[in-house]
């Protein structure tokens, strides 16, 4: 008898990268997902749906991310990391002929090299985004949307910014998934409810989300047992291992503590198993992984080769552990209160296969065994929400995020909070310009429609989460004015698209050539919201 479900759900997202730097910091952030995470997990759905085995996983692609995935010079570049690896790789397993275990590690990466480029070609024809639509239109995932370019909307103080993000993730997800989004993952799980600052009142987050016609979105686990119950009889109370509805109509699940932790926790999470493979010690001429973690205590120098067959011995080990762990909380939920729950566990997709090596093949490991096992199944969101949505009771809850602190202070603190007047400055500019050119002519348009790019761009949660953590302090950086730059140069030329000095078409068109993701953007997003 099922008891209760699993809601995987896997938040893939890379910042927009083009022609923006390659490594340590740039382009490569992309092709290292690609080959990774994205293709190993389509080889691995592929394969279970070829084995007519059913798995249901949410998972979140980004519009930014599936704007560069689609992108013709992305793919190309993603080719030409892939044959330097394969190279690499080559030359690695010459160099250890005469070290027999280096070697039959050498060996290992070119092999996974040299099929995941195999089935980038073969099996996805360069199109990853179509592949993940077939296999949603197969009924192997649900395919879920999030705000254009990961901005941290609670943040924003004109509601066009909230409004543009949405509407354009929306319209992004129709044209490469072939249906609207059912549900968003809200960019760092931040959200704000309704308020009213001096006068001014905003609308709740879920308010633009019940606009845009979305159904339901995640917080982390205090965002749900932090809120307010709106109903007396409810005999559950306040707990992760159910959904919830706000007063906008909005669904809203949280994060579950001890399903999350045991994977994503620095501690005690099963990526850092002493088998499994050193992300942060490469190999000085290749740059490719040799050594297993060995101990998180040891300095690299310290650390022992890794050994494939002891890794392999590890997941099943973990997966089997996660099992335990999966059908004690569906069992303590179903018992305690007769309800059939459900464990979301939202993840960031690149986990799985970038930072944790082995991840992808634990989570292929996972979906065979919760297949075979009783009590708990795997569900998409919009699949239980469904059936269950009926046994919800609404709530009212607080402002949330899933970043240190629970709150705000990782996107806005003293030491960067100076992002903040830039962006909400910068939307206040365009929507003045806007108000003034209701229907532009075509250079006035492109114009406008580059302008609003570089907005979406600079919105980014990426570059003042990079800031506060200091790992690509300077690219982020250089990356937030950069794009904020362009913005100044463009709306100086809207406002006076007939004075051909303020930008030239050559000036122009470099701009478009570095930022050309999303092309049809609609310009009524950006128009001012009036109360």
């Amino acid at each position: 008898m099922i008891k209760g479900y699993l809601g995987l759900v896997l938040h893939g997202h890379i910042p927009w990268c083009k022609k923006s730097g390659t490594w340590p910091a740039g382009e490569e952030w992309l092709f290292e997902a690609m080959l990774e995470s994205y293709i190993p997990m389509l080889n691995i759905l592929r394969e279970l749906k070829e084995n007519n085995l059913k798995t249901a996983i949410t998972i979140n692609i980004t519009p930014i991310l599936a704007e560069q995935l689609a992108d013709e010079y992305m793919k190309q570049r993603f080719t030409i990391y892939m044959e330097n690896l394969i190279l690499r790789a080559k030359n690695d397993f010459d160099r250890f002929k005469n070290q027999a275990k280096r070697k039959e590690i050498a060996e290992f990466h070119l092999k996974n090299f040299e099929h995941v480029l195999d089935t980038y070609y073969n099996n996805y024809y360069q199109d990853i985004l179509g592949s993940f639509k077939w296999l949603q239109n197969e009924g192997m995932v649900e395919l879920i949307t999030c705000a254009a370019t990961h901005a941290f909307l609670p943040l924003m103080k004109s509601d066009s910014g909230i409004f543009s993000q949405i509407e354009l993730a929306v319209d992004t997800h129709r044209k490469y998934f072939g249906r609207e989004p059912k549900g968003i993952w809200l960019p760092e799980c931040a959200y704000r409810p309704e308020i009213d600052l001096n006068g001014k009142y905003r609308e709740s987050i879920d308010y633009w989300i019940h606009n845009s016609g979305i159904e339901y979105f995640f917080v982390d686990a205090h965002g749900i047992l932090d809120a307010e119950l709106l109903e007396s009889n409810n005999s559950i109370g306040l707990n992760t291992n159910i959904g919830y509805i706000l007063e906008s109509g909005v669904s809203v699940f949280g994060r579950n503590k001890n399903a999350s932790k045991q994977v994503w926790d620095a501690e005690i999470g099963y990526p850092g198993n002493e088998s499994y493979m050193e992300f942060h010690k490469k190999d000085a001429e290749s740059g490719l992984n040799y050594w297993r973690i060995t101990n998180k205590e040891l300095s690299n120098e310290h650390k022992e080769l890794y050994q494939p067959e002891g890794a392999l011995k590890q997941l099943e080990l973990d997966v089997d552990h996660y099992i335990a762990l999966l059908r004690g909380e569906v069992n303590s939920f179903y018992n305690a209160h007769q309800t059939t729950g459900i464990i979301v566990s939202p993840f960031d997709f690149e986990l799985y296969g970038h930072w944790w090596k082995e991840g992808i093949q634990w989570l292929k490991f996972l979906f065979h065994a919760i297949i075979n096992a009783d009590e708990v199944n795997m569900i998409t969101i919009s699949e239980y929400l469904s059936s269950y949505r009926h046994t919800f009771s609404t709530i009212q809850m607080k402002e949330s995020s899933w970043g240190e602190g629970g709150h705000f202070q990782v996107w806005q603190n003293p030491e960067h909070g100076w992002i903040w007047p830039y962006i909400n400055s910068s939307i206040n500019q365009l929507e003045d310009v806007l108000k003034k050119k209701s229907n532009p002519d075509g250079w006035a348009q492109r114009i406008l429609q580059q302008t609003a790019r570089e907005l979406l761009l600079m919105e980014g949660s990426d570059w003042p989460f990079l800031l506060y953590t200091k790992q690509a302090k300077e690219y982020a950086n250089q990356r937030f004015h950069k794009h904020h730059q362009f913005f100044n140069k463009l709306i100086w030329a809207a406002k006076d698209p007939e004075d051909k000095a303020r930008i030239s078409l050559k000036e122009l068109e470099n701009i478009e050539s570095m930022d050309s993701c999303f092309q049809q953007l609609n310009l009524k997003y950006f128009e001012r919201i009036e109360p």
